[in-house]
């Protein structure tokens, strides 16, 4: 019943439902590193294992659907704030922990990032022109 008033009153008014989450809300889950059971600190080079502490630098363009996650950062080299922000990117550093998550297509583990905190964040206001 629910679905169909969404559906419903989606075809009544034309717009597009939105939520709104937090940046942790937002990344909790999300798979990160290059292969499915690998992850790097970008500054120092060690390997990042599951359960480890992970700082996570996030971005997503005023014009994107999706987050992505460029770097990780072991809890030594992990930056307290975005040194240079992105005119037009909403970006963030959260803190929390490396879980797993399987997804479904490939069907096999993936690490993500669990039990985030937000340590800085840049809207998109704010910065320099890329």
């Amino acid at each position: 019943m629910a679905a169909d008033d969404c559906r419903r009153y989606r075809a009544e008014h034309r717009e597009e439902l939105t939520v709104t989450a937090t940046p942790a809300q937002i990344l909790a889950g999300h798979p990160v590193g290059p292969k499915p059971d690998a992850a790097v600190c970008i500054g120092c080079g060690s390997p990042l294992h599951e359960t480890d502490i992970v700082f996570a630098y996030a971005y997503r363009c005023a014009d994107a659907v999706q987050w992505d996650v460029p770097r990780l950062f072991c809890h030594g080299c992990a930056p307290s704030r975005i040194r240079s922000p992105t005119l037009g990117t909403t970006e963030l550093l959260v803190g929390g922990r490396l879980g797993t998550i399987t997804l479904p297509t490939p069907r096999s583990p993936r690490l993500c990032l669990t039990e985030l905190a937000l340590r800085a964040f840049s809207p998109p206001a704010e910065g320099c022109a890329p």
